[in-house]
C-alpha cells in the first residue's frame, strides 16, 4: 500500500488540477456543442471572424485597453459576436460584372485592399526604417493608430455594401 501512495506523491500533480480538469471538460463540451449547433460552414466563418476580431484587437491603441484588465477580452468577444452575426453579408459576396457600377466597385475594393496591406506592412516595420522610404505624413496616413483602425474597418464596412446578392 505504501508503494501505491508513494507513486501518487511522485507524480507532482498541480495544486489546481480541479480547475484544469474543469477547463478541459468545458473545452471538449463547447467543441462538441459548437460542432453540432453551427455546422461546418458556419464554423469556418467563425474561424475567419476570430482572426478578424484578433486583428482588430491588435490594432486598438493601448490607452483604450488600459481602462480595464478585461477590456481586450470584452472587445474581442463583442467583435466576434458582431462579426458572426453579420457574416452572411461579409462572406457571401458577389460582385456582378454587369452594369455600370462594376468598375467603381472593383476600383474601390482594390484601393481598400491595397491600403490595408500597405498599412499592415508599414505598421510591422520600425518607424525609423519606414521613414527612410516615405514621409512622416504618408506614414501617418497608413501607420498611425487611427489610420490602422481606418484601414481595418473601412474594407469590412465596404463589403457590407458591395454585395449584390443580398439587395
Amino acid at each position: 500500500m505504501s508503494q501505491f501512495l508513494n507513486f501518487f506523491t511522485t507524480i507532482h500533480l498541480p495544486k489546481n488540477i480541479a480547475g484544469d480538469m474543469s477547463l478541459l471538460l468545458l473545452f471538449v463540451g463547447m467543441s462538441l456543442v459548437f460542432g453540432f449547433v453551427f455546422g461546418r460552414w458556419k464554423l469556418i466563418n467563425i474561424l475567419i471572424n476570430t482572426y478578424i476580431a484578433l486583428a482588430f484587437v491588435g490594432i486598438i491603441p493601448a490607452g483604450i485597453l488600459a481602462t480595464s484588465p478585461y477590456a481586450k477580452v470584452g472587445i474581442f468577444v463583442i467583435l466576434l459576436i458582431l462579426l458572426s452575426a453579420i457574416d452572411k453579408r461579409l462572406f457571401d459576396l458577389h460582385i456582378s460584372n454587369a452594369g455600370t457600377d462594376f468598375f467603381w466597385r472593383l476600383i474601390v475594393t482594390s484601393i481598400l485592399v491595397t491600403g490595408m496591406i500597405v498599412s499592415i506592412i508599414l505598421s510591422f516595420l520600425p518607424q525609423k526604417v519606414a521613414l527612410g522610404y516615405i514621409s512622416v505624413t504618408a506614414f501617418g496616413y497608413f501607420a498611425s493608430p487611427t489610420s490602422l483602425i481606418f484601414w481595418m474597418v473601412v474594407p469590412l464596412l465596404f463589403l457590407l455594401f458591395i454585395n449584390n446578392r443580398l439587395k
